[in-house]
């Protein structure tokens, strides 16, 4: 017991001994430690969480490898503690920084034959903000898709309003069979045999943070996912077309103002009833599903952690950094994959890819070769 208590001394001395550099190194794990494990706790948990969720997802990989070398210029007991701090926190984090290691052994084959050639691409403001209807249409059509999956069928003032282009839309896609509900618009070679629009009215209330705004356009706010059942020989597909809410005010409001969380917080509770919604959907339908769209969510996000805990939501086909925002009109680089395609009850992908936008909106499109599995 003497020799113990003689121990302790010498170690509280070893500590005041510590340098600048070797206080800085364990003060910087800490940190991060703190914040990681505060990252697993709350993500999808409370909504104040939700602005960190949009934090660019190669930016985890940073502190690791920070982690690794300022270790070298640490005191030697403390290295190899800092060392296994940075290798730990590294696994931890590497699903959600965004890399796609996979991509560099794929040999680029598809995976089988496509039952489906699905394209699905968030329009930004229709042909509304480009202000070309005819290269729009064009360029729709020479995606020579079987299915359209498109979002954001609407144009803006100072808000969101809806529009009318079905005649203009059935015009291009003559004999193809449409569906429509608040911004999605689902258009399909084959016959669609159920729509169904999932709609937050009936557990976000009238009181709520998440409540449409007086005057608003409701249909806008309560409903963000259009699922479509099409018939393929002699087999249904369930086809779910969504555009979740943005997490936080991409303009126009600063996070230090009380406008900018009052956001955050409708937001949160909007697409938690939306993702909700769309999951106890998922559990109840018996087809092969693919969900597919702007999920304004990264790999960080609560949204697609419980998607990929329900589906499979591969990475694009021989990408290393997937990403798909911002390709226009934001003045940052593009770091985050916002759009997502995702499979389950017997559907995989076959091909799957980014397109480019040709310059008409700020999200990349999605190519997706849909195998709908045995009948």
């Amino acid at each position: 017991m003497t020799g113990l208590l003689e121990d302790r001394p010498a170690a509280t001395e070893s500590r005041r001994r510590w340098c600048w550099g070797t206080r800085i190194v364990v003060a910087a794990a800490s940190a991060w430690t703190v914040f990681l494990i505060a990252h697993l706790l709350l993500t999808g948990e409370v909504w104040w969480w939700s602005a960190i969720e949009m934090t660019p997802p190669p930016a985890l990989a940073l502190p690791p490898a920070v982690l690794a070398v300022g270790a070298l210029w640490a005191a030697r007991g403390v290295r190899w503690r800092v060392e296994v701090v940075a290798a730990t926190t590294a696994l931890i984090v590497a699903p959600m920084t965004g890399f796609n290691p996979a991509a560099l052994l794929e040999d680029g084959e598809p995976d089988g034959e496509a039952d489906l050639r699905v394209f699905s691409w968030n329009t930004d403001y229709w042909h509304v903000r480009f202000d070309d209807p005819e290269a729009f249409y064009d360029h729709l059509l020479e995606q020579d898709a079987d299915v359209y999956l498109l979002t954001e069928y609407l144009t803006r003032t100072n808000m969101v309003v809806p529009i009318d282009d079905e005649a203009a839309l059935r015009e291009h896609f003559e004999g193809w069979h449409i569906s429509i509900a608040s911004e999605m618009v689902t258009i399909s070679r084959h016959p669609i045999v159920e729509q169904r629009a999932i709609d937050t009215t009936g557990v976000i209330g009238p009181d709520d943070p998440g409540a449409p705004g007086e005057g608003d356009w409701e249909e806008y706010w309560t409903t963000k996912v259009l699922r479509t059942d099409v018939e393929v020989d002699g087999r249904i597909a369930s086809l779910y077309n969504l555009h979740l809410a943005v997490p936080v005010p991409t303009e126009g409001s600063s996070p230090f103002g009380g406008e900018f969380w009052g956001h955050v917080r409708a937001q949160y509770q909007r697409r938690s009833a939306q993702v909700d919604l769309l999951l106890e959907d998922l559990a109840g339908n018996p087809h092969p599903v693919l969900v597919a769209g702007d999920l304004n969510s990264s790999a960080l996000s609560g949204a697609v952690t419980a998607l990929k805990n329900r589906l499979d939501c591969p990475d694009p086909d021989g990408e290393f950094l997937p990403t798909s925002w911002p390709q226009r009109r934001f003045g940052f680089p593009q770091l985050w994959r916002l759009d997502w395609a995702c499979t389950g009850t017997g559907a995989s992908i076959a091909g799957y890819g980014f397109g480019t936008a040709a310059g008409m909106s700020d999200h990349k499109s999605q190519h997706i070769d849909l195998v709908l599995g045995e009948a």
